[in-house]
């Protein structure tokens, strides 16, 4: 017999912000501020976020927000949502809460028809609650640490190097519809990440690469978040980052659902679960519940989004 949940689920649409705020710093265990909140939550190109809370006499006790979002699946742009910054208060342990905020929106999702579909990355336990509530759960997508040599070239970093983004074109899987101003939104330093933009000053070509460098155990790895362009000019880009930066390794998304192939040698370090609720499939669309539909990089699977 299922227990009636002794709390009320309702939009947060005329929720305090700040109350919002309060409720993910305590679920994650880390301080988020409004100027986070109004960049992710408000300010987000293709939509401000829907959100649920779980609520009692003693206030807010979980939150999940519904992100807009948009996929490109051949030459078809569906719209989608990403379920993101789902948290919970000490108080709702063992009550239900995270499962039924979720319900919440995928109900709502299912009434109004709109968007195609919903997606997550998620913790292994967020994940056995999204599967509770329908989602599939695809094989996990791993990240890997390749060596990297070094070489010197001239290197323009800057944010106006994503003016010359281009959305791979011969894509044929399922990739995030990203455009330069959804690019611009998705780097902001609100974000909590500082990112460089860069590209090789004396090339003609339209190609950039999204990165970081970080300090673990006393090696300086590159994170590799995203690039685009000719595979070559890419590849000397990030030989002459490693070279400037004196980096011995990259760190990407790699394999069966990343937009990078494994390397050959390579350590792998981590890996991101994505669950997927498709309601295209109804209408004889070809489901995204296999990891080998999707091509997904930093940008996707990274703890911002």
């Amino acid at each position: 017999m299922t227990a009636i949940p002794d709390f009320e689920v309702r939009s947060a649409g005329d929720a305090n912000p700040a109350d919002l705020v309060d409720v993910l710093s305590a679920g994650y265990g880390r301080t988020f501020t409004r100027e986070w909140f109004e960049w992710k939550h408000r300010e987000n190109p293709w939509g401000m976020s829907r959100s649920y809370v779980a609520i009692d006499d003693g206030g807010i006790l979980g939150v999940v927000f519904g992100l807009p979002w948009q996929i490109r699946i051949g030459d078809q742009i569906v719209e989608t949502s990403r379920l993101v910054d789902g948290a919970t208060t000490p108080r709702s342990a063992r009550r239900g809460v995270f499962r039924n905020v979720v319900a919440a929106e995928l109900a709502n999702w299912k009434a109004d028809e709109r968007p195609g579909a919903v997606l997550a990355t998620a913790t292994p336990e967020a994940q056995a609650a999204h599967v509770k509530n329908g989602a599939v759960a695809l094989e996990a997508i791993q990240s890997a640490y390749r060596p990297v040599s070094w070489s010197r070239a001239a290197v323009e970093t800057g944010v106006g190097v994503l003016d010359t983004f281009e959305l791979a074109q011969h894509e044929t899987r399922t990739i995030t519809a990203w455009d330069v101003a959804a690019l611009r939104w998705r780097l902001d330093p609100r974000s909590g990440i500082d990112y460089e933009i860069s590209r090789l000053a004396n090339s003609d070509t339209a190609h950039g690469v999204v990165h970081r460098t970080v300090l673990h155990r006393g090696l300086r790895t590159i994170v590799l978040t995203a690039h685009w362009g000719p595979a070559a000019e890419c590849n000397k880009l990030i030989r002459a980052l490693a070279w400037r930066s004196k980096a011995l390794a990259v760190l990407a998304p790699s394999g069966p659902g990343a937009a990078d192939p494994m390397p050959s040698v390579a350590l792998k370090r981590g890996q991101s679960l994505l669950c997927v609720w498709d309601r295209r499939v109804a209408a004889g669309a070809t489901p995204l519940d296999s990891r080998a539909a999707w091509a997904l990089d930093g940008f996707d699977l990274e703890g911002v989004i």
